[in-house]
């Protein structure tokens, strides 16, 4: 136990529906324009928004939770209904504990996730640019980073393999059930963790027969999993056709609006057998609303639920995971904790020092002795206070 001024208050999609927390998204200018405000009120802070989760860490005595409330829903789209989310509050140790546990993907949507990290460390930059994250909030997040690294090592680095394998066994699965004239066609949107984790499945466990592809945002960044996997490019601007075309679609892109709109249902051809959609954004890249008869929809929450009927060996393999990370974030936090009480020790003993000059310089011609018991006395009443 440590008691710090360090607090964090989070919208995440832990207490939240998944659409509601990526509607409230914060752009890197929005998150810049608050903490700046922050900064002029002289509160160290740091926010982080992604699409999973909105947070603030600040260092102090302010209470910013309706100021945190007003900054997160006047940034949502007019479209979106006015509904208040829930949010979760943390202080001291149990803020650092959050930080920790946030940084090394232990409270993300997909268990031990590492773009987390990633992200953090990109919001932590933005606010030491803005010059709201100094002092000691700025130490807090050094050791965060380093204890994620820490607490991911002792997890292992399954969890997205294990995801890109569960998308390609259901893959196989609904293929195997359809009959084609050609060879089916996949295609694979995004290219980041997630994608990379579906393409190396599929790599190492294909679907018979089937053709993949990998389409991106950034033609070049899909270019070179294109390259790595082996598989054929669609370039960005020719998606929707591909789309129309392929036999499986995973979406593992992360988005805050729709890629795939309701309206593009209508130009979706008539197939023999139904294509499999994937969709693996939270929220969703396809919208909610999306529905064409020659498409079937299968959801992360899907994918995940095949997940429970796994065999006990998968299962038992996760829960060993969950317990290495809890082991390592404990060992974390009590080594955070042993830094923190040495750096108020040694301020604290600063401040000894000082007074206890001041104590010999005003009583110069007592006795040493009772010089002595004065300075003693005043050393260990500073210290019960540490």
């Amino acid at each position: 136990m440590f008691l710090l001024p360090f607090h964090v208050i989070s919208c995440s999609h832990e207490a939240n529906s998944a659409d509601l927390v990526g509607s409230l998204r914060l752009s890197a200018e929005q998150v810049a324009g608050a903490l700046g405000d922050l900064h002029r009120r002289h509160v160290p802070a740091v926010m982080l928004s992604t699409c999973h989760r909105t947070e603030l860490y600040w260092w102090g005595d302010e209470a910013l939770t309706e100021w945190f409330a007003h900054t997160l829903m006047g940034s949502a789209p007019a479209s979106t209904p006015v509904l208040r989310p829930h949010f979760e509050q943390a202080d001291a140790d149990l803020a650092v504990r959050h930080l920790f546990a946030v940084a090394s993907g232990m409270r993300s949507a997909r268990f031990g996730e590492p773009e987390i990290l990633g992200q953090l460390r990109r919001a932590w930059m933005l606010a030491r640019d803005v010059g709201a994250a100094h002092g000691a909030i700025d130490g807090v997040f050094r050791y965060a980073i380093e204890a994620a690294r820490h607490i991911r090592s002792a997890m292992g680095h399954e969890t997205d393999a294990s995801l890109g394998a569960r998308v390609c066994q259901r893959l196989r699965k609904e293929l195997d059930m359809r009959s084609f004239r050609d060879l089916p066609q996949i295609v694979v949107v995004g290219s980041g963790d997630a994608a990379r984790s579906v393409l190396n499945a599929l790599r190492h466990n294909p679907v018979a027969g089937a053709q993949v592809h990998v389409t991106s945002r950034t033609d070049q960044r899909a270019q070179l999993l294109a390259d790595e996997f082996a598989v054929a490019l669609v370039p960005w601007e020719q998606r929707d056709q591909a789309l129309r075309e392929a036999d499986a679609v995973v979406f593992a892109v992360h988005v805050t609006s729709p890629l795939v709109p309701a309206s593009f249902a209508a130009s979706m051809p008539e197939r023999d057998t139904p294509a499999v959609w994937v969709d693996l954004g939270v929220p969703g890249a396809v919208a909610a609303d999306f529905s064409a008869a020659y498409v079937q929809m299968i959801s992360l929450a899907g994918i995940e639920a095949d997940a429970e009927t796994q065999s006990v060996p998968w299962r038992a393999f996760h829960e060993a995971r969950v317990r290495r990370a809890n082991v390592a974030l404990q060992q974390e936090l009590a080594r955070y904790a042993r830094a923190a009480h040495r750096h108020s020790l040694g301020a604290r003993l600063g401040l000894v020092e000082e007074q206890a000059l001041a104590v010999a310089s005003s009583h110069g011609d007592a006795p040493v002795d009772e010089m002595v018991r004065k300075v003693t006395r005043l050393v260990l009443r500073e210290l019960s206070r540490a």
